[in-house]
């Protein structure tokens, strides 16, 4: 009993650090065998932890640095012309379809950064790497049977 949690732990963690990675990695792993629903359930769990953890992390953190490191006016960067054009064009949408592709962290601190006004953005967030998580785990699913 204490192995499994030990590796349902493990899988949370992993989830968290590599999502797209994390159901493949569970179905194809010759000594453990997880089932399709327990794939979905630890990877989405693992993700709306860490979700959680780096929305509000990332939000404390920019709430720290606005008020430490004040506004300075700063020239428009190619970065920054294309940021705030994926925001205008896609906006939070944009960023919960792409969420499963650029990770966990990422995902929820961008989010912290552009939406943390928004009150169903981390909710969102979560739902949307639910999605991908059975997306994913569907995928990894279909290529483990042709093994």
């Amino acid at each position: 009993m204490m192995d499994y949690l030990f590796d349902v732990a493990g899988m949370w963690l992993l989830s968290i650090v590599k999502f797209i990675a994390t159901p493949f990695v569970m179905l194809m792993r010759p000594d453990q065998k997880w089932s399709f629903l327990e794939t979905i359930l630890i990877t989405s769990s693992g993700a709306a932890l860490g979700s959680f953890v780096f929305y509000h992390f990332g939000e404390i953190i920019f709430n720290w640095w606005a008020h430490h490191f004040p506004k300075k006016r700063k020239k428009m960067t190619r970065m920054n012309r294309w940021i705030v054009n994926m925001k205008m064009k896609y906006g939070l949408k944009g960023i919960l379809f792409i969420a499963g592709l650029i990770s966990v962290p990422i995902s929820a601190m961008v989010v912290a950064r552009l939406y943390r006004h928004q009150p169903t953005a981390l909710p969102k967030l979560i739902i949307a790497f639910f999605v991908w998580s059975s997306v994913l785990t569907t995928l990894a699913w279909a290529i483990s049977l042709t093994y």
